[in-house]
């Protein structure tokens, strides 16, 4: 079975590599935004074509919560726009698609939460996920959706920090952190 990551070199991403090498029956292959670009569907239908995955986790994603309020444009073109591309090339290549979305959908007014509650996105960052996870749904492809609530963790090599090691380098280094509570 062929697996393709997309976002492999995000936090989950990497996290996902070092869980694939335990599984050498299943062929993995990760992706970044060098190696394919989600935003184009054309490029995404090729290599889908190519690569014939029987499923997709598609953990590429713009993440940059504070900055997605400035810059909208590539938010919603990576978060948006990149997944309908990869539910469009999933559904011809009959792939499952397993979209990676997020809590910050909701208001965090109440909880916990199931799979009926109402999105109240506060962020564009936010909006963008619902959306996505919107063009997923409306697809007729095979999905699922797993919404994250805090990605962290540490593997070899690891190309991105984390919040968790934010906080560790900080106050290892004396210094005095904002946090959210």
């Amino acid at each position: 079975m062929v697996i393709l990551v997309t976002g492999g070199n995000g936090q989950l991403g990497q996290s996902l590599q070092y869980i694939a090498s335990k599984y050498e029956d299943f062929q993995f292959v990760f992706t970044d935004a060098a190696d394919l670009d989600i935003t184009n569907l054309e490029e995404c239908t090729s290599f889908f074509d190519k690569l014939n995955p029987q499923f997709c986790i598609n953990a590429a994603a713009y993440t940059a919560v504070d900055k997605a309020e400035t810059e909208v444009a590539l938010a919603h073109k990576i978060n948006c726009t990149g997944a309908e591309n990869l539910a469009k090339a999933a559904l011809k290549n009959n792939c499952v698609l397993l979209h990676i979305s997020t809590d910050f959908i909701f208001d965090g007014t109440h909880g916990p939460l199931d799979e009926t509650e109402k999105p109240n996105p506060l962020s564009y960052y936010a909006e963008t996920k619902l959306e996505a996870e919107k063009n997923v749904q409306a697809s007729s492809l095979h999905w699922a959706m797993a919404r994250t609530v805090l990605v962290y963790g540490i593997v070899d090599n690891m190309s991105r920090s984390n919040i968790v090691l934010w906080v560790k380098q900080n106050l290892e280094q004396g210094k005095t952190i904002n946090v959210v509570d």
